[in-house]
């Protein structure tokens, strides 16, 4: 048996693109216009090639269904580096049936497609987040181990590692609108100041409660949020643009240093490291973070 993941997350894709809504009771892979997260992704891994189960899976029958066809369990309720085609299944074995439990594919390492009640049919999130305003249940990972079929490339496949966007040295990341009706922005007391227009991208300053400060407070659920390690201490592979004309490198990470080398508006240089203030990037020589931006 081969199977193809591209051929599965195009399935949700085209669920997506076909305005399937949410519902357990209909056909739940979307052939009448309805589905659920557990019947959408037994139809997309389905479209992928994988084996028929005899019936339409749910999130507690799914788990020996997985392990019976080529797939490994790469996470019980612990960490693991997620990739493009993992499927997760929230809620622990034994009580995640109906309600109780919630499935999806990873697009990316920190994105995931999924059919849900929150946006009645089938949305892109950003899973860290979801999960924790979901009250951080008991989740599983599973990764397909048997042969692939190569990727053939497809027009509806959006690419979220394509997605990229400027932020300050210091922010959280940056948060792209998903929702085709907008994000509601709300103020401390939720009042709703505007809706931030679908494909926007935001700076995320601040991360609360599960929800998302972008100059006022956001749903996670509305949004795709690539994070900004470097904000966590880890800097490896973070790159900074120029976006001053007068950037200079300097000795020491304080004030009133003599430049050193001048860097260009717009060019790019690997992070090494930030002072402890946050104000200074390590470039191979500090630049006042205030005249680069880290790219997401």
């Amino acid at each position: 048996m081969s199977f193809s993941i591209d051929s599965a997350i195009n399935y949700m894709y085209q669920l997506q693109k076909s305005g399937v809504t949410y519902s357990m009771d209909g056909s739940r892979t979307g052939t009448d216009g309805t589905a659920d997260c557990s019947g959408a992704v037994y139809a997309a891994l389905r479209a992928g090639g994988m084996p028929s189960a005899g019936w339409v899976l749910n999130t507690e029958s799914m788990h020996n269904w997985l392990l019976a066809n080529g797939w490994q369990r790469v996470a019980d309720n612990s960490d693991w580096d997620a990739q493009r085609g993992d499927v997760f299944i929230w809620g622990k074995i034994g009580d995640s049936a109906g309600a109780g439990g919630h499935t999806g594919i990873f697009i990316d390492h920190d994105n995931i497609i999924h059919c849900n009640y929150a946006h009645n049919g089938v949305s892109i999130n950003n899973h860290d987040a979801y999960w924790a305003a979901d009250g951080c249940p008991y989740f599983y990972a599973y990764r397909y181990a048997g042969a692939q079929e190569a990727d053939q490339g497809d027009d509806t496949d959006m690419d979220l590692s394509k997605l990229t966007s400027l932020a300050p040295v210091t922010a959280y990341g940056v948060a792209w609108i998903t929702n085709p009706n907008g994000a509601a922005l709300w103020d401390n007391t939720g009042k709703v100041l505007k809706r931030l227009p679908y494909g926007t991208s935001w700076v995320v300053v601040d991360v609360n409660k599960g929800r998302l400060n972008v100059g006022g407070w956001i749903d996670p659920t509305d949004a795709v949020v690539k994070i900004n390690k470097g904000a966590a201490g880890d800097w490896s592979g973070t790159v900074a643009r120029v976006t001053a004309d007068d950037a200079y490198t300097q000795a020491q990470p304080k004030p009133n240093q003599a430049g050193i080398q001048y860097l260009p508006k717009g060019s790019r240089w690997k992070v090494v490291g930030v002072s402890k203030d946050g104000n200074y990037v390590n470039i191979g020589g500090y630049v006042d973070a205030g005249k680069v931006n880290i790219e997401l």
